[in-house]
């Protein structure tokens, strides 16, 4: 085994090397990244059984910021919205943050002072926003 090793020039087991480790780099990077799409559409599904199941409720916004993420560059704008959550019949008032995929068009319906439309989980008091966003 020594033999082949020592065959090989000192540069090309450094190149071996950096591509093992841009290979390992790899594999880390796509199991992050499948984690978070899981993650996603996992939030996704949960915010649809509440537009499905929940509570119809309203909501004031209290205040809204950019995160300074995007969705397909221009076509979403990801903001984070201080909600206040009026009081159903079966869950009190409460104030809740939910960061929120607006669409340039729909930017003046989530500002600070509007009242939004929302589902309420009476179990555990998650919301989803229940009018369009894009």
């Amino acid at each position: 085994m020594s033999d082949f090793l020592n065959a090989w020039p000192d540069w090309a087991k450094w190149v071996w090397l950096g591509l093992l480790l841009s290979a390992a780099q790899a594999g880390f990077m796509l199991r992050r990244e499948q984690k978070r799409r899981a993650a996603g559409r996992k939030d996704v599904a949960r915010q649809e059984a509440i537009r499905a199941g929940g509570l119809a409720s309203t909501a004031r916004v209290a205040g809204a910021r950019d995160t300074r993420t995007r969705i397909g560059e221009t076509l979403y704008f990801v903001v984070e919205l201080d909600l206040d959550v009026a009081a159903t019949a079966a869950t009190p008032a409460f104030g809740r943050k939910l960061a929120v995929p607006l669409s340039p068009l729909h930017l003046a319906d989530f500002g600070v002072g509007k009242t939004v439309q929302v589902r309420v989980d009476p179990a555990t008091h998650e919301i989803a926003i229940d009018q369009p966003t894009g």
